[in-house]
Parts: structure tokens; C-alpha cells; sequence
């Protein structure tokens, strides 16, 4: 749900965790040390089985919902609030001393994109790389990757989240989590009313 929050064409996406996820940022979470999660459900399509799920990280989880913390996956740092002001209070505490140590143009040592990075396809082997979806390029392409994408639900659900490459927030309208049959169309037509 929080697709193009941070741009899908950035180097450093490595796009969705989970059963439906790439490669690459499935690879992240196993190996990561320490998670900052903000506004995360936890749900079974992310973590698979729960003992399994980032077994080596410490995870701070940010939610302004009390009750979504801990409900799903055991957290190191619970913050509940808005994520905004955490975040800026996460920042004044640990920007004076990341820029005293590396300086503030240099990234933190041993901080660099998952080394197997984003590949063409990277949500099917290379021998079926041919089989994927074309149209979420090729949709990008034709909007200039402005527009605002509604979904049914059901496999071009996953399909536009993963191959549209959303590059701003509250740019997919899908019923994540729901699955609620019928969505897309009243949501195409909420967008259409908002921004004609």
C-alpha cells in the first residue's frame, strides 16, 4: 500500500518483501541487522513463516496504532506515533553522530544497495524472464508514469505492483489486505473526481 513512497526508480529500491516481492528485497531482510519499519503490517504475505522472518535484525517498528505493534512479529524498538515526527526525532538523534564519524555526503561503511541489485525481472527466474507481464512498462511509458492506477483484485493486482514502477505515494488504489471484489472501478472514478 505504501508503493511510490520512495521511488521504484531509485537504485536503491529493491521494490516489495514477501510472497509477492522481488528477489532482491526478500535477500535484504534475511541478511539485515536491523529493520526501521514505519506503518508495516507484519501480514502473512510479507513474513511467511514468523520465526523465519528477518531472524537476524533488531526491528524498530513506527505505527501510529498501538495495537499493530507486536501484533504479528515481535519488534526490538516499539514507536508509536506519527511517523513523521519519529522519523525527524530518529534523525536529530543519529544524524549529529553519522555526520561526525563519515561526513555528510558518505554513507555509513558497509552501507551499499543488496549486491545482487534489481534485474530486468527480477520476480522470475531468467529461463522465464520472457513470461512477464509487458503491460506495466509499457503503461509507465504511455502516462510518463503520471497517473494514478486502480486495481480489481487478483493477479493484474500484483502485476501493476510489481512492474508499474510507482515513483509517488497514493499513486496504486488497490484494496490491499481486503481483497474486497469490485474496488477498482468506484476507485477509478474517486480518482477521476480528485484530480480530473
Amino acid at each position: 500500500m505504501g508503493l511510490g513512497g520512495f521511488p521504484a526508480t531509485d537504485p536503491l529500491s529493491l521494490g516489495m518483501v514477501g510472497m509477492h516481492g522481488t528477489y532482491a528485497a526478500n535477500l535484504a531482510i534475511n541478511n539485515a541487522d536491523l529493520l526501521v519499519c514505519v506503518g508495516a503490517r507484519f501480514d502473512d504475505r510479507v513474513t511467511g513463516k514468523l520465526t523465519a522472518f528477518a531472524s537476524k535484525a533488531r526491528i524498530v517498528h513506527i505505527d501510529i496504532d498501538p495495537t499493530s505493534i507486536r501484533k504479528n512479529v515481535e519488534v526490538d524498538v516499539p514507536v508509536v506515533g506519527d511517523c513523521r515526527q519519529a522519523l525527524s526525532g530518529i534523525m536529530e538523534i543519529c544524524e549529529p553522530s553519522w555526520r561526525t564519524r563519515t561526513g555528510p555526503a558518505s554513507m555509513p561503511s558497509g552501507f551499499a544497495p543488496c549486491p545482487s541489485g534489481r534485474k530486468a525481472s527480477p520476480f522470475l527466474p531468467a529461463k522465464r524472464q520472457h513470461q512477464a507481464p509487458a503491460g506495466g512498462g509499457s503503461l509507465r511509458h504511455l502516462t510518463r508514469g503520471d497517473a494514478i492506477i486502480a486495481t480489481e483484485v487478483g493477479q493484474h493486482q500484483m502485476w501493476a505492483a510489481q512492474f508499474y514502477s510507482f515513483t509517488k505515494p497514493r499513486t496504486l488504489l488497490t484494496s490491499g489486505g481486503l481483497g474486497t471484489m469490485g474496488f477498482g472501478f468506484p476507485a477509478a472514478i474517486g480518482a477521476q473526481f480528485a484530480f480530473p
